[in-house]
């Protein structure tokens, strides 16, 4: 490999060895919302920031989640059981718990989803729709949980 033998126009110092400025971290611009290289998408890369829709998506999850947590606790006060065996555990140790426990299964697929949905989407393009895909599972479970309180 051969050396460079042109004009050195760098002046010596690194930008990068200085940290952000906290301002800086709270604006929205010059901040990555994507990977730069191709080799890199391949990984999982933690973003600074990420796609509008991946919010949406994740608040309409957390928030169908956290409604049909409460839907089944009031569908259980109405005299309902719970069919699934390990929510039915957890419900044995206080309503607490099972919303704790309900809530924090969903919370950690969708952060692992977010989180490496730059790699997923491009080895995987189905990927792409599985926050939605959740969203209207999600949707589809609520609903009956309004149709069951109606009768």
């Amino acid at each position: 490999m051969a050396l460079y033998a042109g004009l050195e126009r760098r002046t010596g110092n690194d930008r990068r060895r200085l940290p952000s400025p906290i301002l800086k971290r709270l604006r929205f611009k010059g901040m990555r919302e994507s990977s730069r290289r191709a080799e890199d998408r391949h990984r999982i890369v933690i973003l600074d920031r990420y796609k509008p829709s991946l919010l949406i998506a994740t608040i309409v999850i957390l928030g169908l989640s956290l409604l049909d947590a409460v839907l089944t606790l009031i569908l259980l006060s109405q005299g309902a059981r719970e069919l699934n065996p390990v929510m039915r555990y957890y419900l044995s140790h206080g309503p607490q718990v099972f919303l704790l426990v309900k809530y924090g299964l969903t919370v950690l697929p969708v952060l692992i989803i977010v989180i490496g949905h730059e790699a997923l989407t491009t080895r995987y393009r189905f990927c792409s729709g599985l926050l939605p895909l959740f969203a209207s599972f999600f949707g589809g479970v609520v609903i009956w949980e309004f149709y069951l309180l109606s009768l």
